[in-house]
């Protein structure tokens, strides 16, 4: 009896015990689940799966025809976005049977959990009758997620207004402001103007949207007008348009200041540094960073500028010319006028060359000041110096010969100056004939020239080749069209 009742109750804990296991368990399952869930790496969309013609309609096809798809729609169910659609077409006779494919690319975005509609496919030639067709999205390109970097994406359209007429006509936008959101310049804005139809839908791409350059520039972060822009035919089937960026080219600092100020008829200059030092004395001493120019601007002589850079090695300040035209941004006036006396102090070419650094004055740098010529005059200045060949360069003076038709027309001299710090190389001239009496343009020549014009400097060049005379002009004009930094120059 006692064995029996004991034997009951090891069973009864063992069942115990393994009931509490299998709870611990089933509890320890659980909780790593989620962990090994969110350790799962998440699987890449399929474009096949989320990317749905929901419907289409054909208004050309047949054996020998275009095959064009008057409307198309799609639908992303996915997560990303999407451009680039490639889209494939299978024929079939009635009875079901393949008669091969056909394929185009749709050059758009379908954003992510949207229905679009495209319009005036083309699928190229046909070789079959259409009877029954099945059309789906076979690849895609994904849009990566990020800041945006293209032009079409920076600028906005915030409105325009049209120059009179009706849809049928020239189409003339009297004005059209854009926001640039980025921090880059740009130029040359083209934009897409999509006439649309009662439907609301485009009416094709390559016979009913118009493009147009706007040709000039717009500055970073900021809003801008632009006036009489053509952008060719508007069509008479068109209830409204839709307008925006297609494209820019973005610009350097230096040439949406130049431009800039030649709008405004004012100068672009670059801005000088200047430094600002203080010797034993006490004397601020106001020096210009360009080694081979004085602060007035005048070039520095051969002694000028090896007494210069002899000093500088040394850590002695180097003597200080007219200082009249820097601006330092934070000189005081007694500060410039302890600047412009002369130094009593001044050595020469040999005292600088046997001077010790033991025996040079010691001198404490204040600051670096990036400042400009005239602050007033220049409304524009700009620091970096990037190659600008059609602004960096001028046309001073230019002699031309030729006086008899179908012969070599030449420059007998051109003096050319680079307001620039680079110098160029392989310098190409437009050169432009014109009628006298009505400043008419009758033809024009390209000319290169294959010297070198050194930085900073003016240069006179001779007998350059202008090409054959087609008539005699009574005016020659010249302008630079562009150049090779000597630097790039191979």
């Amino acid at each position: 009896m006692y064995s029996k009742t004991q034997l009951n109750s090891k069973l009864k804990n063992t069942r115990l015990i393994v009931l509490v296991l299998v709870t611990l368990t089933f509890i320890l399952v659980n909780l790593n689940a989620p962990n090994a869930h969110a350790q799962k790496p998440k699987k890449p969309e399929s474009v096949k799966r989320v990317i749905v013609v929901k419907d289409y309609k054909w208004s050309s096809a047949g054996m020998g025809r275009p095959a064009i798809m008057s409307e198309i729609t799609i639908e992303n169910r996915g997560e990303n976005d999407y451009e680039d659609l490639a889209v494939e077409v299978d024929f079939y006779t009635a009875n079901d049977i393949p008669l091969g494919s056909l394929r185009t690319t749709i050059k758009e975005i379908l954003p992510a959990k949207s229905e679009k509609t495209f319009y005036n496919l083309n699928f190229g030639i046909m070789h079959s009758e259409l009877k029954n067709s099945v059309a789906r999205v076979v690849n895609a390109e994904l849009i990566e997620k990020g800041s945006p970097t293209q032009a079409k994406d920076l600028i906005l359209v915030k409105n325009w207004e049209w120059s009179g007429g009706q849809y049928g006509t020239e189409g003339i936008l009297k004005e059209i402001t854009l926001d640039n959101r980025s921090s880059e310049a740009w130029k040359d804005i083209e934009i897409n103007v999509n006439f649309l139809g009662t439907k609301g839908g485009k009416l094709g791409v390559r016979g009913f949207t118009s493009r147009a350059v706007i040709h000039d520039v717009i500055p970073p972060r900021s809003e801008r007008t632009y006036y009489g822009i053509n952008v060719g035919f508007r069509h008479p089937d068109a209830k409204e348009v839709s307008i925006s960026v297609r494209s820019a080219d973005p610009i350097s600092d230096k040439e949406l200041k130049i431009t800039l100020a030649k709008k405004e008829g004012k100068t672009a200059v670059k801005k000088k540094k200047v430094k600002k030092t203080v010797n034993e004395d006490g004397e601020v001493v106001v020096s210009d960073s360009d080694s081979n120019y004085g602060p007035d601007g005048e070039k520095l002589s051969l002694s000028e500028k090896y007494k210069r850079k002899l000093a500088e090695e040394q850590g002695i300040a180097p003597p200080p010319a007219d200082t009249g035209s820097v601006d330092t941004g934070t000189s005081s006036d007694d500060q410039v006028a302890i600047a412009d006396q002369p130094s009593d102090s001044t050595q020469s070419v040999k005292e600088s060359i046997t001077a010790t650094k033991e025996d040079a004055p010691k001198t404490a740098q204040v600051d670096e000041v990036v400042g400009s010529d005239d602050e007033e005059e220049y409304e524009y200045t700009y620091e970096e110096e990037v190659p600008l060949p059609a602004e960096d360069i001028v046309v001073d003076d230019f002699k031309f010969s030729g006086s008899v038709p179908q012969t070599m027309g030449r420059i007998t001299e051109i003096t050319l100056r680079n307001l620039s710090d680079i110098p160029y190389t392989n310098i190409e001239l437009k050169i432009d004939f014109f009628s006298f009496g009505q400043e008419t343009p009758m033809y024009s020549n390209r000319a290169t020239i294959s010297d070198v014009l050194p930085a900073k400097g003016e240069k006179t060049f001779k007998n350059i080749k202008a090409g054959f005379l087609n008539a005699i002009p009574q005016e020659v004009r010249i302008k630079i069209v562009t150049a090779v930094p000597f630097s790039q120059y191979e």
